[in-house]
């Protein structure tokens, strides 16, 4: 349930919310491709943008983007995995955002997409190696391994359907979404356990394999 100094709007676009402490929430969104619509309701009711935190979990990033009205936090957590790494971005409805998202784009190699002003603000404008803060998915896997491991970590299923699957059911008078193997926490708690004795979720040294 939302909490009251939340805008109630937000209710359908949230999975989960708990709270840091006395008016500080973090509510998580059930898909990160509904950042955009979340800020804008924030904004819309007053919130304001302070910073962004960006958490490199392995296989996927975590973001979450701070919001203060008076002395109510509202942090927007969102989770994209490295397969990924591309974020709408939230500049065009506020201009705030700017330098974050720029910030975040150099450390973390996080593209926001229809951003205003893509230029680095960290580093050289010339630099070519790997963002620095970014992180290999886990030792010996690649990056295409993430979208796998995301869902698995999240849905308990192994990936969603491509494009061409989707396309290929429609033909055939299927629906195009495919209902999850197993939603149960229970299941999902399971494949957590099971992805971190694998190690896949382990943050490793920067460059290693």
């Amino acid at each position: 349930m939302i909490p009251e100094e939340i805008p109630k709007e937000l209710e359908e676009m949230v999975c989960e919310v708990y709270s840091t402490g006395p008016k500080r929430y973090v509510l998580t969104l059930s898909s990160y491709e509904r950042i955009r619509e979340a800020a804008k309701t924030l904004f819309n009711n007053g919130f304001r943008i302070t910073t962004i935190t960006t958490l490199d979990r392995g296989f996927y990033f975590e973001l979450l983007y701070h919001f203060v009205k008076k002395n109510i936090i509202a942090s927007i957590k969102i989770l994209v995995p490295k397969g990924e790494s591309k974020v709408p971005s939230i500049t065009p409805i506020i201009p705030g955002a700017n330098w974050l998202e720029r910030e975040v784009r150099d450390l973390f190699g996080i593209e926001f997409v229809e951003h205003p002003e893509p230029k680095r603000v960290v580093l050289p404008p010339d630099w070519k190696d790997k963002p620095p803060l970014r992180k290999p998915v886990a030792p010996g896997l690649p990056e295409t391994y993430a979208n796998y491991l995301m869902s698995l970590a999240t849905k308990a299923a192994l990936a969603s359907l491509s494009g061409l699957a989707k396309r290929r059911r429609k033909q055939m008078g299927l629906p195009e979404i495919v209902t999850p193997v197993h939603e149960s926490k229970e299941v999902i708690e399971e494949v957590k356990k099971i992805s971190k004795e694998l190690k896949v979720d382990r943050k490793v040294p920067i460059g290693g394999e």
